[in-house]
């Protein structure tokens, strides 16, 4: 083992104990400890973003008055200081108690296509909290994976790693999930595939989304063409203190006679209609939209 190596495992060592023993504590005091320090540093004295979470508000929600674009914003870091709350609870936080905040509320719409041995793809967007669905194996039948792009930083990544492997998760490489679907036939695989980052500006499909033009990642739809999936739109519902309801919606279960594209329009379709139900919920700090 190289001395890089030897010096990455040590910082992960010296990290991971006090973000683990901090998520056994109950939510009000972690609250209270990182989650409301981490709303005021961000969006009362650093401001982290602040103009591209009000530029994607106000292009995106175009009705929207200043002030309520405003408060929309505080909502927002309001949120994601939650939701960092929310996932340093997940190192540590026990199966019983997370099936109590992450409720499946239509796990039937699923039941034909693991009888069928069918594999489901999963799309969903930077909404919610993205990471408490790595419970999900102990709600379906399905070997469940999250189809991903590998992190840069090697200590986020096996800290990232160890979250979402809690329960049986597998992790799959983007560039390995066409190869990966393909050689597994003994078990269906539900496969989850975040699909609303900014794809690039080579994309060639582009939606109307939140009222103005978008290029769209379709790399999800070109995976279920490939592999005949069946496709459905992952919805996550806030309730109560880290509390989501995650509902499941068909897009469609004939993916490979499809015409080009329209999974990627039905899932932008979808999302939008998720965002504009609870905007607060949604990545508004990620650069979506670039020149």
């Amino acid at each position: 083992m190289t001395t890089k190596h030897h010096g990455l495992n040590f910082i992960y060592c010296l990290i991971f104990p006090p973000i683990y023993l901090l998520g056994m504590l109950p939510y009000l005091i972690v609250n209270a400890l990182v989650g409301r320090p981490l709303f005021f540093l961000s969006y009362t004295i650093f401001r982290y973003r602040y103009s591209v979470v009000l530029q994607n508000l106000s292009r995106a929600l175009p009705l929207k008055s200043y002030l309520e674009i405003e408060l929309l914003a505080k909502e927002f870091y309001l949120h994601l200081a939650s939701m960092i709350v929310e996932i340093i609870r997940l190192f540590s936080i026990s199966s019983h108690q997370q099936l109590k905040q992450v409720k499946l509320i239509n796990p039937e719409v699923l039941e034909e296509y693991f009888k069928g041995g069918r594999n489901v793809i999963a799309v969903l967007g930077h909404y919610g909290n993205w990471e408490c669905l790595n419970v999900l194996p102990l709600l379906l039948p399905f070997q469940v994976n999250a189809i991903y792009k590998p992190l840069s930083n090697p200590v986020m990544a096996k800290l990232v790693t160890r979250v979402r492997c809690r329960y049986g998760m597998q992790l799959i490489p983007a560039k390995h999930a066409l190869r990966h679907l393909l050689r597994q036939t003994r078990q269906p695989q539900f496969s989850l595939f975040i699909a609303d980052q900014f794809p690039g500006k080579q994309a060639k499909c582009q939606v109307d989304f939140l009222h103005q033009p978008t290029l769209m990642f379709n790399g999800a739809e070109k995976l279920a063409r490939a592999t005949n999936a069946v496709v459905v739109y992952l919805d996550m519902i806030p309730q109560d203190r880290c509390c989501w309801k995650i509902s499941l919606s068909l897009i469609t279960d004939t993916a490979s006679t499809t015409t080009e594209n329209l999974i990627t329009h039905t899932f932008s379709s979808k999302l939008e209609q998720t965002i504009e139900r609870h905007p607060a919920y949604w990545l508004w700090s990620h650069r979506r939209w670039k020149a």
